[in-house]
């Protein structure tokens, strides 16, 4: 790994320390760009879908095909991340989605979109986020000193997370007083500048690769690391849990809106998505902000816990809304719960990951994310479409059952660990 000094001096601690960091401020941006345009995709891709079909399952497994690739591509991005320049493997990433949604763009603005050609784009989408979203977090610690990382980290979350709220919030007023379509157009833009904030990063970043060995010998070594280290498998595991069971949600929230907040009209359709993706980002906001300043090990611990099980207890709030300002209320404090919960994982597995393994590792923790994000999305969309199904009951179930698992977590050694001690020093990598 290279590394260019371009930091400016220290000071004392702060929401925003790490922000103070050129090429780290550049990934920021273009991580808050990229997400907002995904996140804007996601709710409008899935509302369009659904007026095209009038069917849940069709959401469920046009979400499902954003996020799934995932299981194929990311476990390669990760060997490509180790092996080449990060900052251009990004650069990449960022052209070829640009790209991509343009198409989609023109077409949904020419009125010629079906539902196999967004079903076959969210897969092209899904494959190319799975490069980028690896090579992103494998990056991110070489441009900050250590001690900065758990900072980082929590901003870094704080963006994407908060990406929920700012994509859709950016296509609102497109949606209200010109129409859905355009607003497509806006996940372009965003590409575009956030590609250009790529481009100004200067720290080369890279791992190591046994060169002598092959592809599949080093993508086995970098998922060997995750499944013979204890504390970073049990903390994959319940984040795989944590992101099926509640945050797995997108595929549900056209269906809400309809029957749960009474949004019966084309525009309430998109509408109604967006202004609970809104919420949910926002939430995620202020979840990340309190994350930001939380440095001593005793406490994150606890607060993993707390906030593990309050993801599974906000979705049970959410399922029994029934108007707009108590469904964004809920949908808020899920958000910071979820976040919170997902912030203090990455900065645990960022925290005690080798260097040389990271892009592997980050790879394969994303993998595992992101493939139960998009299963479950398809899965919840499915099981909308039978009769006896309703989002109350769909969302208090996957909650409940998350807050069990969060009980039943104390009984492992590692994770009782982290909840009463945090991350151990002699765990950190080094």
């Amino acid at each position: 790994m290279e590394q260019l000094d371009n930091r400016e001096p220290e000071s004392k601690p702060g929401f925003f320390s790490s922000l103070r960091y050129p090429d780290y401020r550049s990934l920021v941006i273009a991580t808050g760009c990229a997400q907002s345009a995904a996140w804007a995709l996601i709710v409008l891709r899935g509302a369009l879908v659904y007026d095209l079909t009038g069917s849940n399952a069709w959401v469920g497994f046009v979400t499902m095909s954003a996020l799934l690739p995932g299981l194929i591509v990311t476990p390669l991005s990760g060997i490509l991340a180790d092996r080449f320049d990060r900052r251009r493997l990004l650069a990449i990433a960022f052209a070829l989605n640009l790209g991509h949604n343009l198409l989609l763009a023109f077409l949904v603005l020419s009125g010629t979109a079906t539902e196999y050609q967004i079903l076959g784009l969210a897969i092209l989408n899904g494959s190319i986020r799975a490069i980028q979203m690896p090579t992103n977090q494998a990056l991110l610690p070489n441009l900050v000193p250590r001690e900065r990382l758990l900072n980082a980290v929590a901003m870094s979350q704080l963006v994407t997370q908060g990406s929920r709220m700012g994509g859709p919030l950016l296509t609102l007023p497109i949606i209200g007083f010109i129409g859905p379509e355009p607003a497509f157009f806006m996940s372009a833009g965003l590409y575009a500048i956030g590609l250009s904030q790529v481009l100004n990063i200067r720290t080369a970043s890279r791992g190591m690769m046994e060169s002598t060995k092959g592809v599949v010998f080093n993508l086995v070594a970098g998922v060997r690391y995750i499944y013979t280290t204890p504390l970073l498998l049990h903390l994959m595991v319940l984040a795989v849990l944590h992101c099926a069971f509640t945050m797995a949600f997108e595929s549900v929230f056209p269906f809400f809106s309809r029957t749960q907040l009474g949004l019966d009209s084309e525009k309430g359709l998109f509408e109604g998505p967006t202004y609970l993706m809104i919420a949910v980002g926002a939430g995620s906001i202020v979840g990340n902000l309190a994350l930001a300043r939380v440095e001593g090990q005793v406490f994150r611990g606890r607060l993993f816990l707390i906030l593990g099980l309050f993801s599974g207890l906000s979705p049970m709030a959410l399922g029994f809304a029934v108007n707009i300002p108590t469904a964004m209320i809920a949908a808020a404090v899920m958000g910071a719960a979820t976040a919170g919960f997902m912030t203090l994982s990455h900065g645990m597995v960022q925290a005690v990951t080798d260097d040389r393994v990271r892009g592997r590792v980050m790879s394969a923790n994303t993998w595992h994310v992101q493939g139960a994000m998009g299963g479950f999305n398809a899965v919840n969309g499915i099981l909308m479409d039978f009769s006896w199904m309703s989002a109350p009951l769909l969302l208090s179930s996957t909650g409940l059952i998350f807050m069990w698992i969060m009980v039943v977590s104390v009984l492992a050694v590692p994770l009782r660990a982290i909840y009463s001690r945090g991350i151990p020093a002699e765990a950190h990598a080094h």
